[in-house]
């Protein structure tokens, strides 16, 4: 009987993270008590009920999926450092910051550590915008990392709150000019690009300080799960795998922690050794970190 239950495990073992895999999560949102939502996810899994319980259930999940480091970009307010030193503090915006003293005294206490995510797509801008191009300037100078959203948004986002949104300003294209300009601006894609997926494989391959997060579309819907295998069959195939890095852009919803990483581990055409780099090598690597 025992042999039996054991026949019936080692499949479902065969895909599962291992428990001494560590992750750094390059995508990751926190929120304010005003900024917070509840909602269904595309999953149909709902938020938890209020701030508190989500922040429970977040550090939670961040502990139980062994998660070492995790960018996060508070959205509605200002990041809030961890006394166990977990997150690296981001910098949320849609829009061109005003205020290049302040960017800078923010860099220079430690409460921005990467420039991102920057979601310039939901209010009509790229990152070639030249509003934007002072800060840049910035974090070439201080080595602070940038980390744009590229690819689509929710459906409906265009008239819910961003009437300027428009999904060809996600094409990772759209950074060109930015990398032919700063070649030593440390910069990663969010989303892998997701419908543009091509164009971020040919950036990388021409600009090769580039790197990506996987993000949201790992876990979010069948179309984007689609974009992400093709993309990471690819970055293997091409020989760029070594700058793709995991991300799950979790946000109201700590279940897609885990629904990001599942996803990952399924994927039977990587080797141990391909995981380890996107889930920790290739960040410790993009965010000069010792291991």
């Amino acid at each position: 009987m025992k042999r039996f239950i054991l026949v019936l495990l080692l499949p479902l073992l065969g895909n599962s993270q291992t428990s001494d895999q560590p992750i750094i999560d390059m995508h990751l949102h926190d929120y304010t008590e005003a900024s917070y939502y509840v909602a269904p996810a595309p999953d149909g899994v709902v938020s938890p009920k209020d701030y508190k319980t989500y922040k429970e259930e977040l550090l939670s999940a961040l502990q139980e999926n062994n998660i070492e480091k995790a960018v996060v970009s508070t959205i509605g307010g200002k990041n809030t450092l961890d006394k166990e030193g977990v997150f690296i503090p981001g910098y949320y915006t849609n829009s061109p910051p005003t205020d290049t003293t302040a960017f800078k005294a923010l860099i220079n206490s430690g409460k921005l550590k990467v420039f991102g995510e920057i979601g310039a797509v939901y209010d009509g801008y790229t990152l070639s915008d030249p509003e934007f191009e002072p800060y840049l300037k910035i974090c070439e100078r201080y080595n602070i990392p940038v980390a744009v959203h590229t690819g689509g948004g929710p459906p409906g986002i265009t008239y819910r709150c961003c009437p300027n949104f428009r999904i060809k300003l996600g094409d990772p294209y759209t950074l060109e000019d930015v990398l032919a300009k700063h070649p030593k601006l440390r910069v990663y894609i969010m989303h892998a690009g997701e419908v543009f997926y091509e164009n971020t494989l040919r950036l990388m391959l021409q600009y090769p300080q580039l790197y990506t997060d996987l993000g949201v579309i790992l876990w979010v819907d069948e179309q984007p799960k689609d974009y992400a295998e093709q993309f990471i069959r690819k970055a293997k195939k091409y020989g760029i795998l070594d700058r793709v890095m995991f991300g799950s852009d979790q946000m109201v919803w700590p279940h897609a922690i885990k629904k990001s990483i599942d996803q990952l581990n399924s994927y039977d055409f990587l080797t141990e050794s391909d995981k380890r780099k996107i889930f920790y090598e290739n960040a410790v690597q993009f965010l000069q970190l010792k291991e």
